[in-house]
């Protein structure tokens, strides 16, 4: 039973893994927003850069309108991201353009107050992770300081006082802990006029995704082109080879638990073998023995199953957290339970426990009476 109750809690616990890197990789995916493209200068490799890098790696403002005025292009809104200073807790910082940024992106998830307005300047919505480690309130004012990119070496800061309109929420732990301002803030922080570090572009059709952003590559060769589609295409091949990988371990545990089954169930047979004799002796017949058997086999598998499920529930529960790098908002990931991989989980042991028990089942029905009550 051991074997049984350890390969089912390993194949919980992995499945619990990659469900709970499957729910944060969705996160992740709709912390990114609406849009269809995102556009990077072309030195940035990896999403994730765009906020470390900040306004040292930029694009030209004016590709803005050029992207907005292609065929098919529903929006395309800027964002300049930096690491800031506020009030002493270092934060990201989004520089939006309130105009287009609602099209582009889909707006943000306003949880108190309300989103900037077009016509707004020296306002902020705060994460929500921000806001609580900052215990701001609504109206309140945060001091916000940035080095400028061309004085990267400079320990002088430029800062700029900032009036909280609103909160915001993902669901994200990093993307919650900053804050979005108008652009033109932004870029006198860092003194980056004219610059963006980012362009989110919506289609006005889904199917021209792929045309407008073969485009934007032929056009502006400086930059970086990723779709959402392609980073949805890439999360889910990663987790398609983790699940078959850590499947593939967790089915090697259990057939080596298995093997333990087996054992139990020949022993079983051998001191029982005086039993089996007279049962058959007295009429009974071997698919009497052979159901007889099978029924332990069943058991064992079931209690197997019950305590791996426990364990592998209490496992799962117990690990913390655990750091992947898919997406530039996918981190922390814990194991999540769901009943879909308890159920998987619970009857792959019971199954397990059944089919191994059934030669030895076999074994037993097919004894005669005259041998089995000799070797007694």
């Amino acid at each position: 039973v051991a074997g049984i109750i350890v390969g089912v809690a390993f194949i919980l616990v992995l499945l619990s893994l990659v469900a709970g890197i499957d729910a944060q990789v969705r996160t992740s995916i709709r912390a990114l927003g609406g849009a269809d493209i995102i556009v990077y200068n072309a030195t940035i490799i990896n999403p994730r850069q765009s906020f470390l890098l900040g306004s040292s790696s930029t694009l030209n403002a004016s590709i803005v309108e050029e992207i907005a005025s292609l065929p098919h292009v529903y929006a395309a809104s800027p964002q300049l991201t930096e690491v800031v200073i506020v009030n002493d807790t270092w934060a990201l910082i989004w520089g939006i353009d309130p105009q287009t940024f609602d099209d582009a992106a889909g707006g943000l998830n306003i949880v108190e107050g309300r989103a900037i307005g077009e016509s707004e300047t020296y306002v902020t919505v705060l994460g929500k992770a921000l806001y609580d480690v900052l215990n701001a309130s609504l109206g309140q004012q945060v001091l916000v300081k940035a080095r400028p990119s061309n004085e990267l070496n400079n320990v002088a800061l430029t800062n700029v006082t900032l009036t909280i309109i609103g909160v915001h929420e993902t669901g994200v732990s990093w993307a919650d802990r900053g804050l979005y301002v108008p652009i033109s803030v932004v870029q006198d922080l860092t003194e980056s006029y004219g610059k963006v570090s980012s362009i989110l572009v919506k289609a006005d059709d889904p199917n021209y995704v792929e045309v407008i952003s073969s485009e934007i590559k032929a056009l502006f060769p400086e930059t970086r082109v990723v779709t959402i589609a392609t980073i949805i295409e890439r999360a889910s091949q990663f987790l398609n080879t983790m699940t078959v990988s850590l499947g593939s371990i967790g089915m090697v545990a259990l057939v080596a638990g298995s093997f333990g089954v087996v054992n139990t169930m020949f022993i079983s047979v051998v001191e029982r073998t005086r039993e089996i004799g007279t049962m058959k002796a007295i009429g009974a017949k071997n698919s009497t023995v052979l159901k007889l058997f099978i029924s332990e086999a069943f058991i064992i598998g079931c209690l197997g199953g019950i305590v791996g499920v426990a364990l592998g529930s209490l496992s799962s529960l117990a690990v913390s957290s655990l750091s992947i790098d898919i997406l530039p908002t996918a981190r922390n990931v814990s194991p999540l339970l769901t009943l879909p991989n308890v159920a998987v989980s619970f009857f792959l042991g019971l199954g397990t426990g059944v089919v191994t028990g059934l030669y030895p089942a076999w074994r037993a029905a097919r004894m005669k009476p005259v041998e089995a009550l000799r070797h007694v």
